[in-house]
């Protein structure tokens, strides 16, 4: 867990210093201390979720996962687009798309097997 620790915060100062800012206006855009982030920067302080979603807001940068089953990156930038149209929707809204996606999940889950299935036939 470390070593992604480690690559969270190098990505984060790499983005910063792409971007021209400085330390300290990076934390004034994202709205934590200067020596929160000089600490989280440095790695003498872990990076919580909500800091570290505010800092890539700040950033304007798509957050990447990283898989600790198999160590590759993974782009969520779907999700990330996804999730900026769901904070402009009210409640009843949301839980209306909820509700369609865990409906619809299971059966595009099974028509994803199907086709597999059917990639592996020869005709």
């Amino acid at each position: 867990m470390k070593d992604h620790t480690c690559s969270i915060t190098e990505n984060i100062r790499r983005a910063r210093e792409e971007r021209g800012l400085t330390q300290e206006a990076l934390a004034e855009l994202a709205g934590i201390s200067h020596s929160h982030l000089s600490k989280v920067e440095s790695g003498s302080r872990t990076i919580g979720m909500k800091t570290y979603i505010k800092i890539l807001e700040a950033l304007e940068v798509v957050p990447v996962l990283v898989s600790e089953a198999d160590g590759t990156e993974k782009s969520i930038e779907l999700l990330s687009r996804f999730l900026c149209i769901l904070k402009e929707c009210p409640e009843l809204e949301l839980q209306f798309y909820l509700d369609t996606i865990e409906s619809m999940k299971g059966s595009l889950s099974k028509i994803a097997f199907s086709n597999n299935d059917n990639d592996d036939k020869v005709a």
